[in-house]
């Protein structure tokens, strides 16, 4: 380990800022009849304090995302004022000492881009992205060091296009969520290519989200192979592209079912490390509904793990399960720990808050890996405090800081697992 492991906390614009009525997911929650995301935590605003929270925990990074609607306004017109802040909010945190980490797209756009080409599936998505991606890069592109292109692409593609719980809310449309998926490998190349050019010792990736699959169909040929395929496509489809120069994505056998196979060796190279998200076990679901054949669950009801507040299922070691099993597909590669928490369990376990757990569970594997293997840059809390968390509302608490208004003014209290955290970073930082 070295002393410029990174210690931080993440965050996105739509969770965070307030008011971004100009993309696509607050179009979302009005036609969805959703909890309205309104003022947020107001963090558009109040960046400063943010910044001033994150340091107050012994961090030494901060992970945001940018509202490229915000920067946007149309195909043409810049928000030179929203780009500035931006800006503003790179320099306040090196003033800081603070690592900015930026995401240029955590399931955000534009709401007249998907409404006059569709989203991510769209032929025109490429060009408009790398718009939006120059443009930032020419403001302040030479003083950010570490780039996340896009945050988990495939959930956002299993969510939107399987699923149809989020943009565009389309059902078992393989054929669009290949179209998508190719887009943004695609987009992540040409973005790299003009990070590069502004900032060449620039560290550019994506945040993949990797999930600890447990198999059900052990004695079902059929399901079997289908879970396989689901697995692959989720955890390793778009990360294969990168580092073999293949994507392979599809589902099904002897002929039927959707297929599509690209190589193309120019991807390989364009992830300068792996951004790693990472917080629960997850299991393939396989029923005979033609509208989603297939779904992906976060929990069981008989499983034997305790469950969160999302009620998702909780494995403590599968931290270290995923690391190892990215090491033995791809070899020895950087990765960052980019998001890794929980939403706050109400219950008590052997009388601790459950985000201590993952502390003491995710965060320990994740430092026991880089004294083994010192291929670790840094791990990210998710998140800095209670926010937003899309179709689900402000329901779920992941915050290491509670947020309320008081007399319409934002008060933040540290919560006793962001008092552990700071504890557990000031702990590692003695062993560096």
């Amino acid at each position: 380990m070295n002393n410029n492991f990174l210690f931080g906390v993440a965050t996105a614009s739509h969770q965070n800022e307030g008011n971004n009525y100009l993309n696509n997911w607050w179009d979302w929650e009005i036609k969805q009849n959703l909890e309205r995301s309104g003022i947020a935590c107001n963090s558009f605003v109040e960046y400063e304090k943010d910044i001033d929270l994150v340091k107050a925990l012994g961090c030494n990074s901060y992970r945001f995302s940018l509202e490229w609607s915000r920067i946007y306004l149309d195909e043409y017109r810049i928000d030179e004022e929203a780009l500035g802040v931006y800006k503003k909010m790179v320099n306040y945190c090196l003033k800081n000492n603070i690592e900015p980490i930026i995401t240029l797209h955590h399931f955000t756009r534009p709401l007249w881009f998907d409404s006059k080409f569709g989203g991510l599936h769209s032929t025109m998505f490429i060009y408009h992205f790398s718009k939006y991606v120059k443009t930032v890069c020419k403001e302040f592109g030479k003083d950010v060091h570490y780039w996340i292109t896009f945050n988990e692409p495939m959930l956002e593609c299993v969510h939107g296009y399987l699923r149809g719980t989020r943009p565009p809310g389309r059902k078992g449309d393989f054929e669009n969520m290949y179209y998508a998926i190719e887009n943004i490998i695609d987009s992540h190349c040409v973005a790299y290519a003009i990070i590069k050019k502004y900032n060449k010792s620039a560290m550019v990736s994506i945040s993949k989200n990797m999930v600890d699959f447990e198999k059900q169909y052990h004695y079902d040929l059929v399901k079997s192979t289908i879970e396989d395929q689901i697995i692959e496509n989720f955890n390793y489809c778009i990360l294969d592209a990168f580092y073999k120069g293949v994507l392979n994505f599809g589902i099904g056998m002897l002929g039927f079912g959707f297929t599509r196979v690209r190589k193309d060796n120019s991807w390989c190279g364009k992830l300068d490390f792996l951004g790693v998200n990472h917080y629960n076990v997850g299991y393939v679901s396989i029923g005979w509904n033609l509208d989603n054949p297939v779904d992906v669950k976060c929990t069981l009801n008989e499983s034997i793990y305790n469950k969160n507040a999302m009620k998702w299922d909780i494995k403590p070691d599968s931290m270290q399960f995923v690391l190892d099993r990215l090491r033995t597909r791809y070899g020895k590669i950087k990765m960052m720990i980019t998001e890794s928490g929980s939403a706050e369990f109400h219950a008590k376990i052997d009388g601790n808050n459950f985000q201590k757990e993952i502390i003491d569970t995710h965060f320990r594997s994740v430092m026991e890996y880089q004294k083994k293997y010192h291929t670790i840059l840094g791990y990210f809390f998710w998140s800095l405090m209670n926010n937003y968390e899309w179709e689900s509302g402000y329901k779920p608490k992941f915050g290491l800081y509670t947020m309320t208004y008081k007399k319409g003014k934002r008060v933040c209290r540290l919560k006793y697992s962001g008092e552990h955290y700071r504890e557990a970073i000031q702990k590692a930082k003695k062993q560096l």
